[in-house]
């Protein structure tokens, strides 16, 4: 089964030449007053045009056309390999949007937010006055935004055909934040995971294992959106316009590791979410160079370099940018020259490519352990009584699963793969005769759809390197999943029906209510150890040399997002303790421009 992707309009050229006067992607707070104000005027004249429903034209887009293609992509675009190149391909494409509206001149980059320079104190910042975006929370019920460029009586957020938003009380249109003052992840944390050798190790806490340790995307997106804010929800978050100041952030993260090696301009792979990605080969979760970036007219190779032809921009030096510590850098080797260095595409079909090129060796194991895909899942997906997705063994048995008679199954998130209509949304109405920029996803919340098994099956004898999991009902009720080729077993308590099995999770069906929860193999949890020399209960602003905690979540909301409490547990208790260190030194070898920025020192020391 291939994917299809069809694009709206006659022709679209993406021109790739030589880069030569790139631009600069300023920190917000660089820019002159003048710039702020040209910069939230070009996103108003933006949000003035309606949804054009296609993805391959900037100069057509309107700013809804972004929150919407991002909700309908969030579950292929999170938590793998594709979440860098997709988001920087997003943010080009809004570049290019604001500056079709004749207000964001061509020479100049989207800003970014560096918020790690001030992650105690981030909300101090005018992006959150009145004049630009408007503050960080209200007093409105809902809370509705009521000041800035999208306020409530200026601003609706953009439709939610696949009901990803999650809001059916109350103000149903307005922008919603809901932020509190916290501190943040800082400077100095996010700047040691820069040192790896990989893009592999760069978007993963162990071989084969993704889990981003730093976890400064999600932080960003909650801090600032905050409990029912449209920034914290993973698939939405496109309404806020802080999301791409904070992914133009995220970008700039990602750049900054590619500065420091030749190779790391060339340098991906890890895995796709699923062997039945829509631009993968339908055969494996292996992700490649040469494939397609969900709704974006762009492969992977096109967007690994900020100044391959296509792209062509840098990032400005802020004050978040730590020192990092020499590399030894990995040799140079370049992909083969592809066919897509300028790629036409009509109207017609375009098949995702076949890679030519070298890539980094691709992990074995897709533990899906992502704030945002998660989050997306128990939003897109409404529960039903479905049933085992694999046909399971009797009470006490340990005999691999067989796929008989299971033809049909559902895949959460999944989108059908022929091209099909959206539905109808806002005022409008889609004609069944209208092509759309990509494949309709699945209606797994009205139940409409189920989709089929695509990829080879996973319990062929003929290939002995296939892992087969092992399910067995124990006396208590319980069940324990164990695997061939893995030394984990993972334990399912009473009460739960085994739904889907992955290399590093299961995911079950609570019996009574037909909720989904995630289960992990049994890691041992860190235990904290205080520093003696740090001092105690920093609070956010105390002193210049100290940075507070961020908040650890509360174990029922991290599990709500389908993560691991232990693994995300044991992330804070090491980050914790690197903090006591740092609180510890006192300023005396350790520097982060968050403890020193509202502070005059010479009052201080």
């Amino acid at each position: 089964m291939k994917y299809s992707l069809l694009l709206l309009g006659s022709v679209v050229t993406l021109s790739q030449s030589q880069c030569t006067n790139p631009r600069v992607r300023k920190e917000w707070h660089q820019l002159t007053s003048s710039e702020k104000d040209m910069y939230v005027a070009a996103i108003t004249e933006l949000a003035k045009r309606p949804a054009s429903m296609q993805y391959a034209d900037p100069s057509r887009m309107g700013y809804h056309d972004f929150a919407i293609t991002h909700s309908a992509e969030a579950y292929w675009s999170h938590g793998c390999a594709k979440f860098y190149p997709y988001h920087r391909a997003m943010l080009f494409m809004f570049e290019e949007a604001l500056i079709s509206t004749g207000v964001w001149p061509s020479n100049m980059g989207i800003p970014y937010f560096d918020w790690s320079a001030m992650s105690q104190n981030w909300w101090t910042s005018d992006i959150w006055s009145s004049r630009y975006f408007g503050s960080i929370n209200s007093n409105d019920p809902d809370h509705c935004v009521l000041d800035g460029i999208m306020a409530r009586d200026k601003f609706q957020v953009a439709p939610d055909p696949i009901g990803s938003r999650k809001v059916d009380s109350g103000d149903l249109k307005c922008l919603r934040r809901n932020a509190a003052q916290i501190a943040m992840d800082d400077a100095t944390s996010i700047t040691s995971k820069l040192n790896v050798l990989s893009f592999v190790d760069l978007t993963s806490s162990g071989p084969g294992v993704y889990y981003d340790t730093t976890n400064y995307h999600s932080t960003g997106h909650f801090a600032f959106g905050g409990a029912g804010g449209d920034m914290a929800n993973p698939s939405i978050s496109p309404n806020d316009p802080t999301f791409f100041l904070h992914h133009g952030f995220v970008d700039k993260y990602w750049w900054r590791w590619q500065q420091q090696c030749e190779q790391f301009k060339y340098d991906y792979g890890g895995n796709l979410m699923k062997a039945d990605d829509p631009t993968g080969n339908q055969i494996d979760n292996h992700a490649d160079v040469g494939q397609f970036l969900q709704s974006w007219p762009f492969r992977v190779e096109q967007v690994l370099d900020t100044q391959n032809g296509l792209l062509c921009y840098t990032y400005s030096k802020s004050t978040g940018d730590l020192p990092m510590a020499p590399l030894d850098c990995p040799t140079v080797v370049k992909p083969a020259a592809s066919s897509s260095a300028t790629t036409t595409q009509t109207g017609g079909t375009v098949g995702p490519a076949t890679s030519t090129g070298a890539s980094s060796a691709s992990p074995t194991i897709n533990i899906k352990d992502s704030t945002w895909l998660f989050t997306g899942l128990s939003m897109l997906v409404q529960p039903r009584s479905l049933g085992s997705q694999w046909t399971g063994p009797g009470q006490g048995s340990s005999v691999a699963p067989s796929l008989a008679g299971k033809s049909e199954i559902v895949v959460f998130g999944r989108r059908d793969n022929d091209i099909a209509t959206l539905p109808a949304i806002a005022t409008g109405t889609v004609t069944a005769t209208e092509a759309v920029a990509f494949a309709t996803w699945t209606a797994i919340a009205t139940g409409t759809t189920v989709a089929t098994q695509v990829f080879p099956d996973p319990f062929d004898d003929s290939d002995a390197k296939v892992d087969k999991y092992l399910e067995a009902f124990n006396a208590d009720n319980s069940t324990t999943v164990s695997y061939t080729l893995a030394n984990h077993t993972i334990e399912i308590p009473a009460g739960f029906k085994v739904y889907e099995v992955f290399y590093a999770s299961v995911t079950a069906l609570n019996i009574t209510t037909g909720n989904p929860k995630r289960f992990f193999p049994t890691i041992e949890r860190l235990q904290y150890i205080p520093n003696l020399d740090a001092p105690k209960a920093v609070a956010v602003g105390q002193h210049p040399c100290h940075l507070a905690y961020p908040p650890l979540l509360d174990r029922d909301y991290v599990e709500s997002m389908g993560m691991s409490y232990v693994k995300y547990y044991n992330g804070f208790v090491l980050d914790k303790m690197a903090l006591d260190a740092f609180n510890a030194d006192n300023c005396t070898t350790m520097f982060s421009p968050s403890s020193m920025m509202s502070w005059n020192m010479s009052s201080v020391l």
